[in-house]
């Protein structure tokens, strides 16, 4: 059996292709609505008030910690922090989603991007970061940032959508003014993300939410690019390149060509096989992928899907290179119970080397 491992230790053992007593455990928006503490916290607190004050970050990440036998706390933001810090006054109402006040309509409004600003106005990052690092311990400690073409797809609606179609039409109509906003993109939510690992982040997790919406071709000329334009901006070092995960939300179209984008590892949408992502993929991390909506079916639903997916991984070279999560993050209705269940079926694990 492999040695007795920290959370931490196995965490990293993931990334290190190294033995595993067990999957590590984290999942996608483990602090949320679901949680009465957080709910509290919203009652007295705006959301960007929770994000920008690291005390009020670290307490709602710390309260999935105290409940479930999680390996890694993430740190509390959201993907549309870098849209804001350039000047495209992000807010958030009450149940309607983001709003984008300075949509990109045309090149006019490309110009007025605050880029060289940016960095200062995401100090906060780096800060809730170093603050919850202090606070966890052994676990492991990830940061994120969205990717270039989610956060295109906000930026061109002005608004939440089913199908930004916005975003879409303005990639096939103008694909040079596209490309200038995510190289913009990119290059801010690099830098956010070397703040964050410098801060104590062991890895940094890259969301694109609404990449699912494209083709593979467009997926594969247009974004794959951009996502690797912010990974060569990460730091290596003797241990290797920088842990990073790429997360596609509807992207099982897109599993061929994501492996070209340099990421370390990817985290499965639940509509994603996960034997087919190994055969793909038997070098990279893999992540996920136990479908949200599990959870609200009860926790035997909850515990038989972990339990399922548990020995997908085993089966697949001896259990390495692989991370216990969902395939999108915890839905709002989701009891505790149920998170509860799904995590003692994959802590209650035991691999033998």
């Amino acid at each position: 059996m492999a040695s007795l491992m920290t959370s931490r230790d196995r965490f990293l053992a993931a990334f290190a292709g190294a033995p595993l007593d067990r999957p590590p455990l984290w999942l996608m928006r483990q602090a949320g609505r679901y949680l009465p503490d957080y709910r509290a916290v919203r009652a007295q607190h705006g959301f960007w008030e929770v994000c920008k004050t690291p005390a009020l970050a670290t307490r709602v990440a710390l309260e999935p910690l105290a409940l479930f036998p999680l390996d890694a706390a993430i740190v509390f933001s959201d993907i549309l922090t870098v849209p804001d810090a350039l000047g495209l006054d992000v807010t958030f109402g009450t149940g309607d989603g983001p709003r984008v006040g300075r949509p990109l309509k045309s090149a006019a409004d490309l110009e007025q991007w605050d880029v060289a600003g940016a960095p200062a106005k995401l100090a906060f990052a780096a800060d809730a970061v170093t603050d919850l690092r202090r606070a966890i311990g052994e676990r492991a400690l990830l940061g994120f940032c969205g990717s270039p073409w989610t956060l295109l797809c906000y930026a061109a609606e002005g608004q939440g959508s089913d199908d930004f179609r916005a975003a879409r039409t303005l990639l096939l109509k103008d694909p040079a003014l596209a490309r200038r906003a995510m190289e913009a993109f990119a290059d801010v939510a690099a830098g956010l993300l070397r703040a964050q690992l410098a801060a104590g982040a062991d890895a940094v997790q890259i969301f694109d939410t609404w990449g699912g919406l494209l083709p593979r071709e467009l997926y594969r000329a247009h974004v794959v690019p951009m996502i690797r334009r912010i990974v060569e901006q990460l730091p290596s070092s003797s241990a290797g390149p920088a842990r990073s995960i790429l997360f596609v939300r509807g992207g099982q179209h897109l599993l061929p060509v994501l492996g070209e984008s340099g990421v370390a590892g990817l985290s499965l949408d639940w509509r994603t096989p996960w034997r087919e992502a190994r055969a793909l993929y038997p070098r990279l991390v893999l992540q996920g992928n136990v479908d949200p909506i599990t959870l609200l079916a009860g926790p035997d639903a909850a515990a038989a899907e972990a339990r399922a997916l548990v020995a997908d991984m085993r089966a697949d070279d001896g259990g390495r290179r692989c991370i216990a999560n969902l395939g999108h993050g915890i839905l709002p209705p989701t009891t505790v119970e149920s998170v509860a269940a799904l995590c003692r079926a994959v802590t209650e694990v035991q691999w033998s080397s």
